[in-house]
């Protein structure tokens, strides 16, 4: 059935000085692809092609809602091209563009900061974003999610503490309010691109949303596509149908209630663990260990939670803090303990003409106590070997909530150490698997080590 809805057949975005609209988009098209091929722009480079090297990195600007334009940093190589609708592709090229080099630029060449040249691209525009987003935080978590292979960390890291210490160009500045005059012009969302042999719907109303799932319940639903690019780049799927929600207004919003925060399934990683860090201060570490800052600035918590990963890290948080689910579909809402959606590996309770719409996460007026730690073989971007999250509650019969990753098919409560205290009895409540990156053994011992230091005041980021 074909459902219209009068929605735009065109993609519209700003790039280097020009409005470019496109109208044959795939599914399985991402950015890198069109800016090296078509774009002819080949200083973004193919690494890995999986987002863990940051040599693609590039950075998009959207308006948001004082209509000023939040920028976000990308790994092209799994960014949809899609998702640049009304937005500001800014590639290493676009920073030269007036015909002098961006202060970044400037301070990396008397450090010699280049000598195969590959990854500097990548490094480049990871500094120009720390620098444009005067984000909190070091130049080591800047650089997160950019590796090199030959130059050296040292000068890299120097460069971009002495690009986070200065302002942006003025010839870039004009740069801004040039485009956010031409953004302003701009819907986001809205449109319906069929192919012949493929067909993107991306709704900005949940109505739109919620029928085009009911319609088309085969349809791949795609958020922050960290998961989706994947399989587009290593599996080599050429999917048909997708629906991408973060286009959705109603699941790209954040409501701070007296009880709960509801926060929309499509908001990023990166802004949703701002706003859990705000009544939750103890998250700040577990932030900055969620992947690389080009991963959290595109996944979703939405994503993170609905593709029901076992290692997924911020749903042992939720489950910890007492979270819920808003799950919509045409005819009906439910609210779900999120400890509730996950059945057994690969299976969530999440009908096929469903929508998760949003999480509900409890205020801190009853959490006393609230620790995360992350086990994985290296500090940062890394998939977790085991992912504990631990509260103790001010007042109540049950005062423990132990929620794990890592230890089973999906993330899920250890009850019976919850009500007996003894973390001996992680053994009965789980029974973890050996794979490449830990043995059962280790992650059951590491485990009880955890919920131990917990119970007993000495745990590592208290």
């Amino acid at each position: 059935m074909e459902i219209q809805q009068g929605l735009r057949s065109h993609i519209r975005f700003y790039f280097d000085g020009e409005l470019r609209i496109l109208n044959d988009v795939r599914p399985s098209d991402m950015v890198m692809r069109w800016l090296r091929s078509e774009a002819m722009r080949t200083g973004t480079k193919e690494g890995c092609n999986e987002g863990d090297c940051g040599a693609c990195t590039c950075v998009v600007g959207h308006l948001n809602e004082s209509g000023a334009i939040q920028f976000r940093v990308i790994n092209t190589c799994i960014y949809p091209l899609a998702y640049l609708d009304g937005g500001w592709l800014i590639s290493v090229e676009t920073l030269s563009r007036t015909g002098s080099l961006a202060t970044v630029q400037r301070e990396m060449l008397p450090l010699n900061l280049s000598q195969c040249g590959f990854c500097t691209p990548g490094f480049v525009m990871a500094t120009f974003y720390a620098q444009i987003s005067e984000q909190d935080q070091t130049p080591e978590e800047a650089l997160a999610g950019n590796l090199c292979r030959c130059t050296g960390y040292g000068g890299l890291i120097e460069a971009a503490r002495a690009a986070q210490n200065l302002p942006i160009d003025s010839a870039f500045a004009a740069e801004i309010q040039k485009a956010e005059q031409i953004l302003g012009d701009l819907s986001m969302g809205g449109f319906s691109i069929s192919t012949g042999d493929s067909r993107i719907d991306a709704p900005s109303e949940l109505q739109q949303l919620l029928e085009l799932r009911d319609h088309f319940p085969s349809a791949t639903l795609v958020a922050g596509a960290t998961d989706f690019g994947l399989w587009v780049t290593k599996k080599l799927d050429k999917p048909a149908h997708t629906i991408l929600t973060k286009f959705c207004q109603e699941l790209v919003s954040m409501n701070l209630g007296p009880d709960e925060v509801e926060v929309g399934a499509a908001v990023s990683i990166e802004d949703f663990g701002n706003v859990l860090i705000s009544e939750y201060p103890e998250l700040r570490k577990w932030l900055k260990r969620f992947g690389g800052p080009q991963v959290r600035c595109s996944g979703t918590v939405g994503g993170n939670i609905a593709n029901g990963s076992p290692i997924g890290d911020s749903s042992p948080v939720l489950i910890a803090l007492g979270a819920t689910l808003k799950l919509r579909s045409r005819h009906a809402e439910r609210i779900l303990p999120i400890e509730d959606f996950f059945i057994e590996y690969g299976n969530q309770d999440l009908r096929p003409d469903e929508v998760l719409v949003s999480v509900l996460v409890p205020r801190r007026s009853d959490i006393k106590r609230l620790v995360v730690e992350k086990i994985s073989k290296r500090h940062d971007q890394d998939i977790s070997i085991v992912l504990a999250a631990m509260v103790e509650l001010a007042s109540g019969v049950s005062r423990y909530r132990f929620a794990f990753g890592g230890m089973a098919g999906t993330p899920m409560l250890a009850r019976k150490t919850m009500e007996s205290l003894n973390p001996d009895d992680l053994a009965s409540d789980f029974s973890p698997l050996s794979d490449h990156r830990a043995d059962a053994w280790y992650r059951l011992a590491v485990s009880k080590n955890l919920v131990d230091n917990f119970l007993s005041g000495s745990a590592l980021n208290e």
